[in-house]
């Protein structure tokens, strides 16, 4: 199983999610929200620049948040399905037939669908009428019905809690820096 440890430590090994959003595991098993609700963007021309300020300090203020709530041994899981999976949406369960596997007594054996790009939505999460629920910032999603994730989000499945983070927000959590084009090439000196 991959961890944030082995991220930091082997930045190549993001290979290794192919490029999907992942799951990490809390490392205390404690729910703290790191992202507060979204506020509607209000922006003129005028204050833009402003705006994008204040977003990005926000953003900088989850990141930091995220990191305290993780660890070198939280396990870093790619939301993907498994080659060989069969049901429409990514399940998350106890079942070795879920596509994202969790030795958690209080999951359900299909507990939970992901869905990807629903509704405009990247990335939904559903429960499925389990026994223990599955939890979004705290509050119990209803039964059956899809629930958008936004990068930062606390999720719950049964006792077991991640964090949903996009690739983006990953990188801002190992510290990795975009890769920046060379614009040495080609320069006469």
């Amino acid at each position: 199983m991959l961890t944030l440890g082995d991220l930091k430590k082997s930045p190549d090994r993001l290979a290794e999610i192919g490029g999907a959003d992942v799951l990490i595991a809390a490392s205390a098993g404690t729910e703290i929200v790191v992202r507060e609700a979204p506020r509607s963007p209000e922006a003129t021309v005028v204050f833009q620049h402003e705006t994008i300020a204040m977003m990005r300090a926000e953003r900088a203020e989850e990141v930091e948040k995220l990191k305290k709530q993780l660890g070198a041994r939280s396990a870093v899981i790619p939301i993907k399905k498994k080659p060989s999976s069969f049901w429409d949406h990514i399940t998350v369960g106890r079942a070795q037939s879920s596509d994202i596997v969790l030795e958690d007594p209080a999951v359900s054996n299909v507990h939970a669908h992901i869905a990807l790009e629903v509704d405009g939505h990247p990335v939904s999460v559903q429960d499925l009428g389990s026994s223990n629920g599955t939890f979004v910032n705290r509050g119990p999603l209803q039964p059956h019905k899809l629930t958008p994730l936004c990068s930062g989000d606390c999720v719950r499945f049964g006792q077991t809690v991640f964090y949903y983070v996009t690739q983006a927000m990953l990188r801002d959590v190992l510290g990795a820096a975009e890769p920046q084009p060379n614009l040495s090439k080609g320069r006469r000196q």
